[in-house]
């Protein structure tokens, strides 16, 4: 098999609920490899729009799927744009995720809708996808309130659930994937050696107060029940909030990358570690992201992938 060169970043992500088109999924790429320039794809207007459930779509996540040879886009299936009415969202909203999938980046399907959360969840957020080369499946991992009762109240904290499939079109049925007690969202992944770390937007305690910021483990893989707590409130120092972790390898060298969204302020801030064991992360204070880029993902792209985005006609 040929070994894929990859040379830039392709950042999915949405602008937020402060007007009519933030809550859709825009695209930009890399000029390099230093986080520092990037072309916003389709003149920065959306490129991918959600026609179904709530018509918005949040939190994109995109994945390479090289077992079907496809790319696929997965979000949250959540519009509160105008009037903001979070309560209803948790209490009231959506159980299932928005999909598209392309066999090329630039060709597009039509949105659709997969419901993965039990009848007793208000919501299902912010859904992430890991594939596992043992079971040839990916492993969504998604943040929902749970109302086992059947009385619905906005203080209901977010669990992180999971659900299994091979083509997000059927899904096993959602099973209990954390349960800290307290609100844990987001949820993302590295691995290294015989090491999995987990980064998540979780509000544990912490000087007497929930935690703002995201939340670094260590396990011996994704479903090892025992994380360990390696570093509480990553960039406490430097940002004021801190959700929607984003995370890689480095591509022009050795090390990784962590962007933390900072919601709401100044969008999303880059760290880089040459070190995951040590839980230390060092801000880089030059990096410059797209302009009102939220809680996205990216992913690795070749020269040739690059090329044909930057080619495609503004939709």
């Amino acid at each position: 098999m040929t070994q894929r060169l990859e040379t830039a970043y392709l950042f999915a992500y949405f602008a937020g609920e402060t007007d009519e088109d933030g809550e859709q999924v825009r695209f930009a790429v890399s000029n390099d490899l230093t986080f520092k320039s990037w072309t916003e794809l389709n003149s920065g207007l959306p490129s991918l729009r959600s026609t179904v459930g709530e018509r918005g779509a949040r939190d994109p996540f995109l994945i390479r799927d090289t077992a079907r040879d496809v790319f696929v886009v997965i979000a949250t299936d959540l519009r509160v744009w105008p009037d903001e009415d979070w309560k209803r969202a948790i209490e009231h909203g959506s159980r299932a995720i928005v999909v598209w999938e392309s066999p090329d980046l630039v060709h597009w399907s039509e949105s659709r809708l997969a419901t993965i959360a039990p009848e007793n969840a208000g919501n299902a957020w912010a859904p992430k996808a890991f594939w596992s080369e043992s079971s040839k499946t990916w492993t969504v991992i998604w943040a929902s309130a749970l109302y086992p009762d059947g009385v619905r109240c906005a203080f209901e904290y977010q669990r992180l659930l999971m659900s299994t499939t091979t083509d997000f079109v059927t899904f096993t049925p959602a099973e209990m994937y954390f349960d800290a007690g307290h609100d844990v969202i987001d949820a993302m992944f590295l691995s290294d050696g015989d090491a999995t770390y987990r980064f998540s937007a979780n509000s544990h305690e912490i000087d007497g107060a929930p935690s703002k910021h995201v939340f670094m483990e260590r396990g011996t893989s994704i479903f090892d029940p025992h994380f360990t707590p390696l570093t509480f409130d990553i960039g406490k120092d430097w940002i004021e909030f801190g959700e929607g972790p984003a995370a890689g390898r480095l591509l022009d060298r050795d090390g990784w990358f962590l962007l933390i969204d900072e919601s709401n302020r100044r969008g999303y801030r880059l760290f880089e570690s040459t070190d995951l064991a040590s839980g230390e992360w060092t801000p880089i204070e030059d990096a410059i992201l797209p302009a009102n880029a939220r809680h996205g993902s990216l992913l690795a792209i070749t020269a040739e992938e690059r090329d044909r985005l930057l080619a495609a006609p503004v939709a």
